[in-house]
């Protein structure tokens, strides 16, 4: 055991945890949102002081027990979240959600596809690989950033919504670049055995149906479930251990199925925050599930912050700035606009509409997901014998990474801002 975990990794491991708690304070005093410092007090353990190794924030953060804190972290906090997820809100939203998330999605994966290939010279397809990494926006983000940036309602679940639910998007748009590249990749064997069977357009059809639709029934399942034997059995104090329990198997048993778990995951804890009776039994369960998230959140920021070098600092600084310029100003703006606007085509704009998109096209950090995937191209390219994912997929993993380090810094900064010029009485309302 202490040949793979050694015991220095240990005091790496509670450093981390100690910084993370040191942080909400800091952040109160200063009045400003948690996540930027959290981010710079992993740089400063990182690549500046080198308290840790960046290839030990990499591990933990992708590899650790097969699946890496990151993702682990990720299930804790939309599992949490989603708790507190207006599914009347949600309802009245739910077309705008769907469009940002699949029309916006794809908007985003090809433009920003084209601005990587622009600004490096690599191939349409790499580009588009890049692309499709990127395009989920970030719940671990967005959730504590709204706790401290009061916006209306609908506002927020717009934004929260979308970034919970178009991870599965972006990871159906990174399994058809894969399989394109490396179609006998073990990464994509069910998109590559539906595409023999119905060929290449209808099973990606199929493939996102299956993605989203298999895991959200069962997730409603689960959650209900629970409801009913609760009352049945009473589970008390046991009850946070067993759905934790519950949505660490859904998790388990849906990542090696190739499909993925996330729907399944908001589903439940949708259900069990919106249905249960509420009793002190479910009122503790939601409080330690919300402690939890907030540390995997802590854990995760402070992971991405050590897990630069200072040679990839130097190297794609300015690389990774270009990109987020882009992806933030441009990109974003070119992918939201045309999706909310055929979203809410039969329905009369009123006054403050275009400030509302322009708010939301301006906020969209990106986040665990595309940390997780940007290892991906030079995985499956070293083990297949892929040259050009060997070639592309370091440039692919560090620029994302960038992206995602100035992405959250720079919206959680500037997103009071511009929440006071697009939207002064935010807040008070609803905004429509």
């Amino acid at each position: 055991m202490t040949a793979i975990f050694p015991f220095g990794y240990y005091l790496d491991v509670s450093l981390i945890l100690v910084l993370g708690a040191i942080a909400l304070p800091i952040s109160r005093k200063m009045s400003v949102v948690e996540i930027p410092i959290l981010v710079f007090l992993g740089i400063i353990i990182g690549p500046m002081l080198h308290l840790i190794s960046p290839n030990f924030s990499v591990y933990l953060f992708s590899s650790f027990a097969g699946v890496g804190i990151g993702m682990m972290g990720l299930v804790i906090i939309l599992y949490s979240e989603s708790h507190n997820m207006n599914l009347k809100v949600l309802r009245s939203e739910f077309y705008r959600i769907a469009s940002l998330d699949t029309l916006g999605v794809i908007i985003t994966a090809v433009v920003a596809g084209l601005v990587f290939t622009v600004l490096t010279g690599a191939p349409i397809i790499v580009g588009f690989l890049f692309g499709a990494i990127v395009s989920p926006t970030d719940p671990v983000t967005l959730i504590p950033l709204f706790r401290r940036v009061k916006v209306s309602e609908d506002i927020s679940e717009i934004l929260v919504g979308e970034s919970l639910f178009n991870d599965p998007v972006g990871i159906i748009l990174v399994s058809v670049g894969i399989a394109l590249l490396a179609p006998q990749s073990s990464y994509v064997s069910l998109f590559s055995a539906m595409n023999r069977v119905i060929t290449f357009y209808p099973s990606i059809v199929a493939y996102f149906l299956i993605q989203v639709a298999v895991p959200s029934i069962v997730g409603i399942a689960i959650g209900f479930s629970v409801i009913y034997l609760d009352k049945k059995i009473k589970f008390e104090n046991y009850l946070t251990a067993m759905l934790l329990g519950l949505v660490i198997f859904e998790f388990t048993v849906f990542e090696s199925l190739s499909i993925t778990p996330f729907p399944a995951i908001i589903a439940t804890g949708a259900i069990v925050g919106n249905f249960s009776d509420k009793n002190i039994f479910w009122s503790r369960e939601q409080n330690f599930q919300e402690s939890l998230s907030f540390l995997s959140a802590a854990i995760i920021f402070i992971l991405i912050g050590s897990s630069f070098t200072l040679s990839e600092i130097v190297s794609y600084i300015l690389l990774g700035i270009a990109l987020t310029i882009l992806i933030v100003f441009l990109v974003r703006p070119l992918a939201v606009f045309p999706s909310l606007m055929i979203a809410d085509a039969r329905k009369p704009k009123m006054k403050s509409y275009y400030k509302i998109a322009a708010f939301i096209s301006l906020v969209g950090p990106r986040g665990v997901v595309p940390v997780v995937l940007s290892t991906l191209p030079y995985v499956v390219g070293e083990e297949y014998n892929i040259p050009v994912l060997v070639t592309w997929g370091p440039l692919i993993s560090v620029s994302a990474l960038f992206v995602v380090l100035f992405s959250i810094v720079l919206q959680t900064l500037y997103t009071p801002i511009i929440r006071n010029i697009f939207l002064p009485d935010s807040g008070n309302g609803s905004e429509k």
